[in-house]
Formats: structure tokens, sequence, C-alpha cells
């Protein structure tokens, strides 16, 4: 997959998911593919820290014999920071403001990760 289909992914994810804030996809490295990402953040440690949450929540599951991980939400006071498994290479990560609906958000990334799926 190219740059450009890369970031349009992400722009489909924004388009379709009022509220977003910032996007990127990542490796399972920790090291940024492509990333749509509002003023302020760095791509690296954004990178680095969506990579050590999937890990860390994957093998939580692992432990608990709670079967595989579908979405890894963290809530704050401002916003949700929402991780997805896209493939045995990427991950998908969004921010978004708080009154973003959720069921619309696990829905769009779903989609763009069965299409990063595909081409893994």
């Amino acid at each position: 997959m190219t740059e450009d289909q890369f970031q349009y992914l992400l722009q489909t994810i924004f388009d379709n998911i009022d509220g977003v804030r910032s996007a990127a996809i990542v490796s399972q490295e920790g090291l940024i593919v492509s990333s749509i990402l509002e003023e302020g953040i760095s791509e690296i440690k954004l990178a680095a820290m969506t990579a050590a949450i999937l890990s860390v929540s994957e093998r939580v599951l692992h432990e608990l014999k709670s079967g595989m991980l579908d979405v890894c939400i963290l809530q704050g006071d401002d916003g949700n920071f929402v991780v997805m498994d896209a493939g045995t290479d990427l991950i998908i990560a969004v921010c978004l403001n708080i009154d973003a609906r959720m069921d619309t958000c696990f829905i769009e990334m779903r989609k763009a990760a069965e299409q990063l799926k595909s081409i893994s």
C-alpha cells in the first residue's frame, strides 16, 4: 500500500467519524506508518505508546483467558483514544473528542482494519 492509500484510509476515518482529532496507522514495532495528527502530537511518541497499549492489552486478555482483543479504549476527561489491531503488522489509533459516537468509530475503524488486513 502506498502513502497515498494510507492517507486516503485515514482521511476516510476523519470524514466518516464526527469528532476525530487525530488518526494514525502504526506498525506493531511502534513506528509510524502514516498519520493525520492535531498540532502538538508527536508521531514518534504516539506510535510507541500505541504499540505498547495494544501489546499489553493483548497480554492481559490472554492471561485472563478472555479471548482475542477487539478494541482498546482509553477514556479521559476531554477525549477518548481507541486502538485496534489491523492485521499481523499494523495498528489503527484514533483520538476522539469526548462527545464522539463510539459506535460509528468502531464501524469505521473495523472497515479500515479489514482493508489493511487484506494487503498484509
